[in-house]
């Protein structure tokens, strides 16, 4: 039986000389992965955080469904052809593969990645974006940080917590990027941190994740993001 259903694309192997094995988070079904037969060919509009509605069905001796049809439901103008904003699409990607295992709908989480790649097509001022959307990833993962009104020295990263205290054997943020991250939370203007302070920030943040998602690791979309946004 034929389905459809709207989908994020978040990633592509070669499958043969002309297909592939395509992942999905959908708007229905959670984590999927097709066989989408001639999609080398295809103009289907597939890249990083590609908004698509996918025509598929499933067979009952397979764990991959097969995609028959891919088009775009709404229409991203600068993830392809801004070079800034497909690194951070392509991280963003990365992130969302290694965090969403699950075949589970999600109606909440899907409208708000949904509007946050939407926002991120619209934007011109990026250089917080993927730090921005870590925090705010992590409160659907359950994972966010405790934000106290009065702000704190340092960040500890196992608890999650933000402390004046000095707490040995722990890891640990510097100060800067504690203050940087509190900033973020607030939603307070963050002009004036240099990009070392975002840098550190971003690889702070992805310890957080790696320390609360099982087989979290973004390490090779970490180096080409570091690359592009703070070199």
């Amino acid at each position: 039986m034929k389905e459809t259903d709207k989908a994020i694309f978040l990633h592509r192997i070669h499958f043969s000389e002309s297909s592939l094995i395509v992942t999905f988070y959908t708007f229905r079904n959670g984590l999927q992965k097709f066989i989408f037969q001639g999609g080398k060919k295809k103009p289907s509009g597939l890249f990083p955080l590609s908004l698509s509605e996918i025509n598929y069905y499933r067979r009952p001796d397979s764990d991959l469904g097969k995609v028959t049809n891919v088009q775009p439901y709404h229409m991203l103008h600068q993830l392809t052809g801004n070079p800034l904003k497909s690194t951070i699409a392509f991280f963003i990607g990365d992130v969302l593969k290694q965090c969403l295992q699950t075949d589970q709908s999600d109606p909440r989480l899907f409208y708000f990645v949904e509007q946050q790649i939407i926002l991120l097509d619209a934007e011109e001022e990026v250089s917080l974006f993927a730090l921005k959307f870590l925090l705010q990833f992590a409160e659907h993962m359950g994972i966010d940080p405790s934000l106290e009104v009065v702000n704190k020295k340092y960040f500890y990263l196992q608890d999650g917590e933000f402390s004046d205290s000095e707490r040995r054997g722990e890891i640990v943020s510097n100060q800067a990027t504690a203050e940087l991250i509190q900033e973020l939370l607030r939603s307070n203007k963050t002009e004036g941190f240099p990009k070392e302070t975002k840098q550190e920030t971003l690889e702070t943040l992805l310890l957080y994740y790696k320390l609360h998602i099982p087989k979290f690791d973004v390490q090779k979309s970490l180096e080409i993001v570091r690359d592009i946004l703070y070199t």
